[in-house]
């Protein structure tokens, strides 16, 4: 298929790039991952078909200084969960680097986007509310999180407690409950990422 720079240039073709930190927002990787693409002077096929899609979806590098933000479309239920079928992207929203780095501290590669359902998390977070989650694997200390419970996917406060995790809402309507420790080491409870940011109509 060529030497790495050749494939290298091939790939910035696609995605109508001409730095690597550019190709590296594109295609939702970290700089180093080039780098290490380079030392092992090989790019994997998978990252050429993706390529390809942005190529064919028209997709380009956003504005020095911006990053794209992948939305995806599967709704967040902020009410009694609801069953996950699939998490497909579905567009981009680009944001100021300084932004998200500066104002709300995370890193870029790291954070996506989606939309809440329900009204459970009222006032805080409104119905139709968008949220940027930061993805983590565990629970790192009381916040609004993204989480996977008995096939749900739910977005709640979640605390310690002394038997586990207690799950809230903003919303006085509905009740607080408990995830025991047995529960959250289980395969039936996983966090997807803690929510970092909203935006919402007034």
């Amino acid at each position: 298929m060529g030497t790495f720079e050749e494939q290298l240039k091939e790939l910035k073709k696609l995605t109508n790039t001409a730095k690597n930190v550019d190709l590296a927002r594109v295609l939702g990787k970290s700089p180093k991952t080039i780098s290490n693409w380079k030392y092992r002077d090989h790019i994997p096929e998978d990252i050429f078909i993706k390529a390809r899609q942005i190529s064919q979806n028209g997709v380009i590098a956003p504005p020095r200084g911006y990053v794209h933000l992948d939305l995806y479309e599967v709704e967040v239920s902020a009410g009694h969960g609801a069953l996950v079928v699939s998490e497909e992207k579905s567009s981009d929203i680009v944001f100021s680097e300084t932004f998200i780095n500066n104002e709300i501290g995370v890193n870029a590669n790291n954070i996506f986007l989606m939309p809440v359902k329900g009204d459970s998390m009222y006032p805080t977070l409104k119905n139709g509310s968008l949220v940027m989650v930061n993805r983590v694997d565990q629970y790192t200390g009381d916040g609004i999180y993204v989480f996977r419970f008995d096939g749900q996917l739910m977005v709640k406060r979640l605390q310690f407690s002394k038997h586990g995790l207690s799950v809230t809402s903003d919303n006085d309507n509905y009740q607080p409950w408990e995830l025991s420790k047995e529960e959250v080491m289980s395969s039936d409870f996983e966090v997807v990422g803690e929510v970092v940011w909203s935006g919402q109509r007034m």
